[in-house]
């Protein structure tokens, strides 16, 4: 098989074997994190994922094949969790636009595939498949041993209404579906209660990712019988899916209470079930020396996130490790197009250009972020290029002429901040104010935060994409026209070129040719400032000792093998 060759034979079921995957992976934009999971060590580290010293065979779900059994006197516990955050708000898996809420939900939630720590796909709530056409059908054999937490039997019923709702409700994920078939005309047929075919418009290399379980996926099965019976609003706090944990109890704000469910489908190599833990107990704390003081004293197990500014304190500790990787995201300075003076192009590179981008991974992520003036991160390192266009680059003089000229000089404006990136916002507004701007900060809680950004009612604001193991999930709902698909373009940013380029990309199947498109897509957003491109940010986690068995895939915060050795 050539390389870049995708054939039926090689994409089928019940497992794609690793060369087949590292050519769908690089299809798909998915090549460089090989090096992040550990499956070989290049592009990016050793290869270790594991911070507790236990197995490093990390995956996207449910990695059966390396799983160690702990012994039977160290299964049960529950793992005590903080997520820095003020907030947990959105559970519900098309939804969801935010992270973090991803990082907990991935815990309760399966996908029809999934990914082995080598690399390799294989099935998840599907056992098998055979591909057709080309790569455009996919027809799944799907596991009959599998049942919801509220005690329903999972079908291809299922697979069927998760897709419907997604699509037809205009979830967020559902952009990930935008080449299939009419549902109704053969884009998603139901063979009976364990089979169900999948068909694309157009040979797809991407499908069997994007049918996995994980962040931005749009076939993450939910329950139809829940969401019927509890309603949406509720459902979104208090979901139910076929995962390994179940959530018995959400204060939203206060506490997220996941139990093991007993009846969870996988096992170890042992055949031991599968989750380790009785539960996970949740709580968000959003005040960076309250999550640090609550890792290092043994109150919580382990933090999801690690505030930069207490880092020190984790790494010389000897209670806990700071666990990184490397980030697939990107950070940015949004600014609102809807606001003077930032609906000029002059102004929003005026501002752009007075920002120090070196200086600012100093002062808001103590070094542990790659500065850059582009969306592309390196963690996509088959995408990923030294030599991006300069035209945001710091210079100040430069800056001072456009300014001038947009009459932005001097303008007033205020920074949209919660706790999670208020240092990041302080360190941008001392960098600003220098350069002659009135800024001040408007600091407001999480929930308040990602409403009022939503609806584009703020004048700036720091922020971005943060899982994004393929470069499109960085762009695509991003910077589609804000009325045709643009569901995160909170900026207003509308350009008929980057739109065309972004549905040209997703259908060349070709490596270089859709690597070319996608650099000539960040070449143009660089040109036209959505966004000053800021950073990319290390992800970093807290990890005590007596944790073992998580494996550390960027973004991700999977919990099924972990146990606790207390």
């Amino acid at each position: 098989m050539a390389s870049d060759e995708l054939t039926d034979e090689a994409l089928s079921g019940p497992v794609v074997d690793r060369r087949t995957t590292t050519a769908l992976l690089g299809a798909a934009g998915l090549g460089g994190l090989a090096g992040c999971l550990g499956g070989g060590g290049d592009d990016g580290g050793d290869g270790e994922t594991d911070a507790s010293g236990g197995d490093s065979g990390g995956d996207d779900g449910g990695d059966t094949e390396e799983t160690t059994a702990p012994p039977e006197d160290k299964q049960g516990g529950r793992l005590q969790a903080g997520w820095f955050t003020g907030s947990i708000e959105d559970l519900d898996p098309p939804y969801i636009s935010v992270g973090q809420y991803f990082q907990l939900a991935a815990n309760v939630f399966s996908g029809l595939t999934t990914f082995n720590s080598d690399l390799t796909i294989r099935g998840d709530l599907a056992e098998d498949w055979t591909v057709e056409d080309g790569g455009a059908t996919f027809t799944f054999q799907l596991r009959d041993d599998v049942t919801f937490h509220n005690g329903a039997e999972f079908t291809a019923d299922d697979v069927l209404y998760t897709i419907r709702r997604t699509i037809e409700e205009e979830a967020p994920a559902a952009s990930k579906l935008s080449t299939l078939q009419p549902i109704d005309e053969g884009g998603v047929e139901v063979g009976g209660d364990y089979e169900v075919t999948v068909r694309f418009e157009d040979p797809n290399a991407v499908a069997l990712v994007y049918l996995s379980r994980g962040p931005g996926r749009a076939a993450t099965i939910v329950s139809q019988d829940a969401i019927e019976e509890m309603g949406a609003e509720q459902y979104n706090v208090t979901p139910v899916g076929t995962g390994p944990f179940q959530v018995v109890d959400h204060e939203v704000g206060t506490s997220v209470t996941l139990d093991a469910y007993d009846d969870y489908f996988e096992t170890d190599e042992d055949g031991n079930a599968l989750p380790y833990l009785d539960g996970i107990d949740v709580q968000p704390i959003p005040e960076p020396s309250s999550i640090v003081n609550a890792l290092r004293s043994g109150d919580i197990h382990f933090s999801n996130l690690l505030p930069l500014q207490n880092l020190s304190e984790i790494e010389s500790s000897d209670e806990a490790v700071a666990s990184a990787q490397p980030g697939i995201n990107w950070t940015g300075f949004a600014m609102n197009q809807n606001r003077e003076p930032f609906g000029s192009r002059d102004a929003r590179l005026g501002i752009a250009k007075s920002i120090d981008n070196e200086a600012f991974v100093e002062a808001a992520y103590f070094g542990n972020a790659l500065p850059d003036n582009g969306v592309i991160s390196k963690g996509t390192a088959w995408a990923w290029r030294e030599d991006k266009p300069d035209t945001q680059a710091h210079a100040p003089e430069e800056a001072q002429e456009l300014l001038e000229s947009s009459g932005a000089e001097g303008a007033s404006f205020s920074i949209l901040a919660n706790s999670g990136n208020l240092r990041a916002a302080k360190a941008m507004r001392q960098q600003l104010n220098s350069a002659g701007f009135d800024v001040d900060i408007d600091q407001v809680t999480s929930s308040t935060y990602w409403s009022r950004y939503a609806e584009l009612d703020y004048d700036v604001t720091i922020s971005g994409s943060i899982i994004d193991p393929d470069p499109e999930q960085g762009l695509w709902n991003f910077y589609r026209l804000p009325d045709e698909g643009g569901v995160w373009n909170w900026v207003d940013y509308e350009s008929q070129e980057v739109h065309d380029m972004l549905a040209e990309q997703r259908s060349t199947m070709d490596r270089e040719e859709r690597k070319g498109i996608l650099h000539d897509i960040e070449d143009q957003l660089i040109e036209d400032v959505p966004h000053a491109y800021l950073v990319h940010q290390d992800d970093i986690a807290g990890v005590r000792n007596e944790v073992k068995g998580f494996n550390h895939i960027p973004g991700l915060r999977n919990f099924h093998t972990v146990y606790l050795d207390e």
